[in-house]
């Protein structure tokens, strides 16, 4: 008689066991559906609202790289001269106004700009006679000087505006010092996307990068004696 009572003791338990993991899965499985149907309620919101869309700043700088690239694209190809070569300031001014969330976004797309430049820079040099390269070798040089310094000049004037702005109203926060070019985003940066093209690039195309700055450097060192090499192009 005990043993029969033991056993239908452990039954009961056993039963009572099995509803309380009932009633707590039919809960999960409630706040589940419930979790689901809300993300599905919020979705179209989230997106109207431009949750998921790309930022305007983002958005602006690959508008204005998708243009310069097309440009390069047809210096690459012979279709124009690489003294057409696009001018970067709207797209460095619009780097200036990246924060610091958004520099990796904005850092591979000037990363195309900087693959497609090169790669015109070189096609069209190389395309030409032996005897015109020297020429072109001054004039790249000479309207990349001329760049710089007017990059240089355009640097120092905000820096002023910025001076005189904290004259004005010394408790302002000051915004980023931005360096000429865009350097803002760093020269270690600059280099893992440099390191990133070149083990893209076949060995041709590394030789011609090479023997391209080598008579490069050499002739800026002749025209413009201790000026450093910077970013090249024209």
């Amino acid at each position: 008689m005990s043993q029969t009572s033991d056993k239908r003791r452990a039954l009961a338990a056993f039963v009572a066991e099995r509803n309380r993991e009932g009633r707590a899965g039919r809960r999960l499985k409630r706040i589940l559906a419930t979790a689901v149907i809300l993300l599905l309620i919020a979705l179209p919101a989230l997106w109207a609202g431009g949750f998921f869309a790309t930022p305007r700043v983002i958005a602006d700088i690959r508008a204005l790289v998708d243009d310069q690239v097309a440009d390069y694209d047809r210096i690459a190809r012979g279709e124009a001269p690489y003294a057409a070569a696009p001018d970067l300031d709207a797209i460095f001014a619009r780097m200036r106004q990246v924060p610091d969330a958004l520099r990796d976004q904005a850092g591979r797309e000037i990363g195309r700009l900087w693959a497609a430049r090169e790669k015109a820079e070189l096609a069209s040099f190389f395309a030409l006679p032996p005897q015109a390269r020297q020429v072109e070798l001054d004039r790249r040089i000479t309207a990349e000087q001329e760049r710089r310094e007017r990059s240089r000049a355009e640097w120092e004037r905000r820096q002023r505006d910025r001076t005189s702005a904290s004259r004005v109203a010394p408790g302002a926060q000051r915004s980023a010092a931005g360096a000429p070019g865009g350097a803002r985003f760093g020269e270690e940066a600059r280099q893992a996307r440099g390191k990133r093209r070149i083990d893209r690039t076949s060995p041709e195309e590394r030789a011609w990068r090479d023997e391209y700055r080598r008579v490069l450097d050499a002739r800026r060192a002749q025209l413009y004696p201790g000026s450093s090499g910077g970013r090249r192009g024209g």
